[in-house]
């Protein structure tokens, strides 16, 4: 099962909890993060970084390698990759917060050490997502309230294995 998820829903928590699941954070694979080694991987994110030139191949190269070996594979929801998943012929879902639980994510974002200028940029990407979402035939995950991924899958029975 491949999930693309909106930041912020749980990815890298689920990840580090069951040996049945990954996260494969894209920006290891678009950026070129040596000038960011020594700087956590969340307050990375809305820095000004050069891009990768293997993006996105070597990201849809992660992905397949890893349809072998995990059952959940969680990636980014970025516009330009969902079009490379469909491409692909990925079977994926998309997976998010309602709206009315943005607030949230404010709060989650803040607590894993997100830059505010990161924070703004998430909000203002959602109505976008939402929109792209709704144009293509994929099921959704809708998120809400406190709910995590983790939350979602094991309602939904979902096995996942602990570490």
């Amino acid at each position: 099962m491949i999930i693309a998820g909106f930041s912020g829903i749980g990815k890298t928590t689920i990840a580090r909890k069951y040996k049945n699941v990954i996260d494969l954070d894209a920006s290891e694979y678009a950026y070129d993060e040596k000038e960011f080694l020594n700087i956590d991987i969340e307050k990375r994110k809305g820095e000004v970084r050069k891009p990768n030139p293997n993006w996105p191949n070597n990201y849809i190269e992660a992905i397949k390698n890893a349809i072998n070996d995990y059952d959940i594979i969680l990636v980014w929801d970025r516009e330009d990759i969902i079009e490379e998943y469909i491409k692909n012929k990925f079977d994926f879902m998309v997976c998010y917060p309602s709206k009315n639980y943005l607030d949230n994510y404010v709060q989650r974002y803040k607590n894993r050490g997100n830059s505010d200028k990161y924070i703004e940029m998430k909000l203002n990407q959602y109505d976008n997502r939402i929109k792209l979402y709704s144009k293509l035939e994929l099921e959704r995950i809708i998120l809400k309230g406190n709910e995590t991924i983790e939350d979602w899958l094991l309602k939904n029975n979902y096995i996942l294995k602990e570490i």
